[in-house]
């Protein structure tokens, strides 16, 4: 049980400065300096120091203030993305002492990569909650990331044997929430990328909605049916489709006769297809970088997150297509 208790505030105290770093070494000083919680590893001593004490509450009042802003959130991240694994790693160097140079580096090693879990995990999910229209959740999630840091911490030197197992369950679900959010913040750098493109090519959205990928247009025209007309292309992620991953980037080709869907699962290529008698309706919710895409049928409601620009470029009825407008242009919605 002493090895657990040990390991607890080895593993927790660099897990949780991955989420904020001058929160923690705050509390640590502080129940240090005050004597608030017993037990203390004596390396850790140096943090009760008035000076550092003072350095980390400032820091983390800044933290405070700029993880409130949408956008700022992100840059404070970025310029964190080296200090919370490092300064994880020298929290669970110190716990360590002089023992082995050997020993140091695993444990450097070790409290780096934990913090960094935490930190990708943080920015990550931060990025996605930033895609919200409203600022209330960003704040809402900055708050719940101070008090769980800070509880956290406190957890770690009181009672470490619970925080041990406390930090393979958040280590659990890092990892298997890791690939969702991975996902997701690859779709909004390439809807940012989009974007920016859009700005400088102004018919960017336009070309690209009329035109395949070059990876995808000689398989298309070998298993299109000869009597479709492609009317619209574009990217797309899945946000609630059949079988689907979440986020997964999908290829929608929408033709005369169907909306076809093109993507990769476990690295297999899949096709699904929608034909337009199935399309009850579509609607598209505005947003800043993503819009949402809706599109009811018999079998349920498909719903994707659609390039900003693009989603202007849509075809406005389906039912339009079968009969093959003189312009293309007749059919999108203004």
């Amino acid at each position: 049980m002493e090895i657990i208790a040990k390991l607890g505030a080895l593993l927790g105290l660099p897990f949780i400065s991955g989420i904020n770093l001058y929160a923690t070494v705050a509390v640590v000083g502080i129940c240090t300096r005050f004597g608030l919680v017993e037990g203390i590893p004596p390396e850790l001593h140096a943090l009760g120091n008035e000076g550092v004490i003072f350095v980390a509450v400032v820091l983390y009042l800044v933290e405070f203030f700029a993880d409130k802003i949408p956008g700022l959130d992100t840059l404070w991240d970025s310029i964190h993305t080296l200090i919370r694994p490092v300064g994880g790693a020298m929290l669970a160097l110190m716990q360590v002492g002089e023992v082995s140079p050997v020993l140091d580096v695993l444990v450097f090693l070790l409290g780096a990569s934990l913090a960094s879990a935490a930190h990708m995990t943080k920015a990550g999910t931060r990025l996605i909650v930033n895609t919200s229209p409203e600022p209330f959740s960003n704040i809402l999630v900055s708050f719940g990331e101070d008090v769980g840091a800070i509880g956290f911490t406190y957890l770690c030197l009181a009672h470490p044997v619970l925080s041990f197992f406390l930090t393979l369950i958040c280590l659990g679900l890092v990892f298997f929430f890791m690939p969702l959010i991975f996902r997701a913040v690859r779709m909004i750098f390439s809807a940012l990328l989009f974007r920016l493109r859009c700005v400088f090519q102004k018919d960017a959205a336009w070309t690209t909605s009329r035109t395949l990928p070059f990876c995808l247009d000689s398989a298309w025209d070998a298993g299109r049916e000869s009597h479709e007309r492609l009317c619209w292309t574009g990217r797309v992620y899945a946000v609630r489709a059949p079988q689907v991953r979440r986020f997964t980037p999908m290829q929608v080709v929408i033709t005369s006769q169907a909306v076809h869907l093109l993507y990769r699962k476990w690295l297999k290529k899949h096709h699904d297809v929608l034909k337009l008698d199935e399309i009850e309706s579509q609607k598209t919710y505005p947003g800043t970088l993503l819009c949402r895409w809706l599109l009811r049928t018999a079998r349920g409601d498909w719903v994707f997150s659609l390039y900003q620009p693009l989603s202007r470029t849509l075809p406005c009825d389906f039912q339009d297509l079968k009969t093959g407008p003189k312009n293309e242009i007749d059919v999108l919605c203004p």
